[in-house]
């Protein structure tokens, strides 16, 4: 606030009292000249006590700051000292310099209850920040030794299944394949869940390079087709849209993302049809759906894939909270798995600057939709 102008008019001394901050009038030595009614009670002291002490001995920093505030017109918040009170207070302080007076206008407000409740929000958030980055380190370095030991269970269990030690029992046999198909469901869950960590802790490393995005394609689907034939499942796909081959992505992780899409639906249907098709987006479809590489309406920028399980049905009451990495909800219908590879895919998505959807209906099936940038500028 520039008090210069309202102390030059006639009716300063009735703004001075009435004015709703704490105001003070300070000599360019450093010393308090005036002071009205508000500042008054904001330091807790008198007009007798407080004039002709030095500014500093009010407010941490003194003439610095004024200076400081004076030069940059910027109001700034400094810790102020009241006579009896060894609590910490807070004021917002602005400044104004009157060059023919050779007098500073100096405007007060306690913002002591804003300023300590943002640094302990700011303080618990990096003690939490610290906490959480430990875990995940921690969880990463024992990704890989819990990872080979349930490996481990499930290799031996299969070997004892397949009759390597031996012949079983009925009995006998039951268990081993417990413990087979628990090590294997296991050993999906955690390595999703691991995958997350390291996404989180910045220890996953991409390598964004240009590559035929077709050529890619063809190959993981005709690695897929033989696994669908054994299922009896149909698996039609088409790429003959996508008006370009070339793209700059992460390959590796371009590769994850699809099978990790076709092994959920293998893995939660066992009938049906499969549909993967690749193409450039309509321009209704950019016009309409907001993402981070969104730079333009061109659909030549940008790959649009949709892939669709005809028999595999997901509550559409549950469908907002399927990107949600930590939230369980009341029905908590969902495996965790399938919940964990699509918190998964949502986060590697948005590392390629694209974005996911997720539909399903009885009548249609469930369809996962994603789109990436071409580039990635």
């Amino acid at each position: 606030m520039n008090l210069i102008n309202f102390f030059s008019r006639p009716n300063k001394n009735n703004f001075f009292e009435k004015c709703p901050d704490g105001v003070l009038v300070v000599s360019l030595e450093g010393k308090i000249l005036d002071a009205n009614k508000v500042a008054l009670e904001m330091f807790e002291t008198s007009e007798f006590e407080i004039i002709g002490q030095y500014f500093s001995a009010y407010i941490e920093g003194g003439s610095n700051i004024l200076n400081k505030i004076v030069t940059t017109k910027t109001p700034l918040i400094s810790k102020a000292y009241k006579k009896n009170s060894q609590d910490d207070f807070y004021f917002e302080i602005s400044a104004s310099r009157d060059v023919q007076t050779h007098k500073v206008y100096v405007t007060l407000r306690d913002v002591t209850q804003k300023y300590k409740m943002h640094n302990m929000v700011n303080g618990q958030y990096e003690i939490a920040k610290s906490i959480i980055d430990g875990k995940n380190n921690y969880l990463v370095n024992i990704s890989g030794e819990v990872l080979s030991s349930l490996a481990t269970i499930e290799g031996f269990s299969k070997a004892l299944s397949d009759g390597v030690g031996g012949v079983l029992v009925d009995k006998q046999m039951k268990y081993v394949d417990i413990i087979n198909k628990n090590a294997k469901e296991l050993m999906f869950d955690l390595e999703k869940l691991f995958t997350i960590f390291r996404l989180e802790s910045n220890y996953y490393q991409f390598d964004f390079r240009n590559f035929d995005v077709v050529n890619l394609l063809n190959s993981i689907a005709k690695n897929y087709e033989p696994v669908f034939e054994q299922r009896k499942m149909l698996f039609e796909y088409d790429f003959s849209s996508l008006a370009s081959r070339a793209c700059f992505l992460d390959p590796g992780v371009f590769e994850y993302v699809i099978r990790c899409v076709l092994d959920l639906f293998l893995k939660y249907t066992q009938i049906g049809k499969v549909i993967f098709n690749v193409g450039n987006p309509p321009s209704a479809f950019l016009e309409q759906q907001e993402f981070e590489g969104k730079t333009s309406l061109e659909p030549q920028s940008y790959i649009l894939f949709e892939m669709k399980a005809s028999e595999l049905f997901l509550d559409e009451d549950e469908l907002p909270r399927i990107f949600d990495a930590y939230t369980l909800s009341d029905k908590n219908k969902y495996p965790t798995g399938m919940r964990l590879s699509f918190v998964l895919l949502k986060k590697f998505l948005k590392s390629f600057r694209g974005d996911i959807w997720v539909y399903s209906k009885p009548s249609f099936g469930t369809m996962v939709s994603f789109v990436v940038p071409v580039d990635r500028k």
